[in-house]
């Protein structure tokens, strides 16, 4: 019997919980010594009063689930408040047994508490610094998303109005996937899980694509992610969208108006070059005055050669929708090589061209590589003050990219200079507006490719066009276009 009675006082005494023993009334037979701490009371205080861990206001309530645990009911474990004998409270998580004597009878009540203020205040501290950061990323001007496993938990009303929401609750529950196009969920999980399995502190690069509202409209964004468990206390990803559509518009507007200038700039070298073939053709005609003679097939020469020039002309002062076409980048870049062949004779500049056999058709806006090339291949023309040579090569490079490669004999650019080359309205020409070279970067990069300058003083200038092969946007063919126009 001693053996039992020093069990019982073991494990009484021994756990780091408190346990109290009531008979049915709730009056108190037996505590251990954590009770004690936990309480402030003596087990001699204690001993006898009814319930006094219990805030009066709650004394029914434990009442009810004594007489639920002698209907014969589970155990019950609960979280609640308790009490203090200096009147202080705190938050235990509690489990209550009946205890039964040999016939079965419930007699009384065994009470085990753990003590869960510090996570209690912990949660709360949590929910609180949820309050705030939902309550910061709310009247943030950006659009933000915040999201777990691809499930939106947050959207603020930045991101509400972009995406054409009522309410942000409409997308609460929506995977964030569900907004891209089906071809462009694969990448942008990559890049979510990149940044889930980064550093804390680190974050996605923006990065462009086309998104749907909730109404099923395309606009273009720019995506940034971050992993912000450090802020919230649990996994979520923090997503900036920002909309471009103003942006796009800025830079369309931009690259009319580096083309409009480009045009005028080559005005003089196209006037020069129809005033040959006009002199010829009216020395021609006024011999057809006289005889019939074979001077007539030299006059037909002559008029295609200003019909081409002409046509050329127009082609790059029309304005264009923006249709990503499949285009023989070889036959693009001979006629850009043509067009400024006049304007190269008249700087006394030779242009070497070089290409792979096996040059791949690309998938581009042609006005637009077009306006590239010209604006890269004037340039090295009238780098050259005393003439030169041109070398352009076009290269296959692994059937990944289309490599146009165009190297002057000009007077070069110093390391200074070049590092600022693409900044907006930095020039190195006396007449230049600076936006040449950071139109022809957007563009190329709009097609997903790079635009890099490599340059020495008194060396030369190498530009180097990198383009990707194969179908990379959504783009219709000649044949589409015919489509539409019947």
């Amino acid at each position: 019997m001693r053996l039992k009675e020093y069990l019982i006082d073991s494990l009484m005494n021994l756990t780091s919980d408190g346990i109290v023993i009531v008979d049915v009334n709730g009056t108190v037979l037996e505590v251990n010594a954590k009770f004690e701490e936990l309480h402030g009371w003596t087990r001699e205080e204690a001993i006898g009063q009814v319930l006094p861990m219990t805030p009066d206001e709650f004394k029914e309530d434990a009442f009810r689930l004594y007489q639920s645990l002698i209907n014969g009911e589970q155990i019950k474990n609960f979280e609640a408040l308790k009490l203090r004998k200096d009147g202080s409270t705190f938050y235990a998580n509690v489990t209550v047994s009946p205890v039964k004597n040999a016939e079965g009878v419930v007699i009384g009540f065994v009470g085990v508490e753990r003590d869960i203020s510090e996570k209690k205040k912990a949660e709360a501290e949590l929910l609180e610094r949820e309050y705030q950061f939902r309550k910061l990323l709310k009247l943030n001007p950006e659009p933000i998303s915040l999201h777990m496993d691809g499930i939106i938990q947050f959207v603020n009303d930045a991101c509400c109005k972009l995406f054409g929401g009522a309410s942000p609750d409409e997308f609460k529950g929506k995977s964030i996937y569900d907004f891209f196009f089906p071809k462009d969920k694969d990448i942008v999980g990559m890049r979510l899980q990149q940044v889930m399995h980064s550093d804390m502190d680190s974050y996605s690069e923006f990065f462009e694509r086309k998104m749907r509202k909730l109404d099923g409209t395309l606009l273009d964004v720019e995506i940034s992610s971050i992993y912000v468990y450090k802020n919230l206390g649990f996994p979520v990803v923090q997503s900036v969208i920002r909309d471009l559509t103003e942006r796009k518009k800025s830079e369309e507007t931009m690259i009319r108006s580096e083309k409009l200038a480009l045009i005028g700039q080559l005005a003089a070298g196209i006037a020069h070059d129809i005033r040959n073939p006009l002199t010829s053709l009216k020395g021609f005609v006024q011999l057809l005055k006289y005889k019939n003679t074979d001077y007539v097939d030299i006059m037909m020469e002559e008029l295609e050669h200003i019909n081409y020039v002409v046509n050329e002309f127009m082609t790059l002062a029309k304005p264009h929708l923006s249709y990503y076409i499949a285009c023989r980048a070889k036959e693009l870049v001979q006629s850009v090589i043509s067009f400024l062949q006049p304007h190269a004779l008249l700087h006394n500049v030779q242009i070497q061209v070089e290409m792979d056999q096996e040059i791949p058709v690309i998938t581009c806006i042609p006005d637009q590589i077009k306006q590239v090339l010209i604006n890269v291949l004037k340039n090295a023309i009238e780098s050259m003050d005393g003439g030169g040579l041109i070398q352009i090569s076009c290269r296959n490079q692994f059937n990944r990219n289309l490599i146009i490669s165009v190297k002057d004999q000009g007077v070069g650019i110093s390391e200074e200079r070049l590092a600022q080359l693409g900044e907006p309205f930095y020039t190195t020409k006396a007449n230049g507006t600076g936006l040449g070279i950071m139109v022809c970067k957007r563009i190329v990069e709009g097609h997903g490719g790079t635009f890099s300058i490599q340059s020495e003083l008194h060396q030369g200038t190498t530009v180097e066009i990198a383009l990707p092969i194969g179908k990379t946007r959504e783009y219709v063919t000649n044949k589409d276009h015919q489509d539409e126009g019947s």
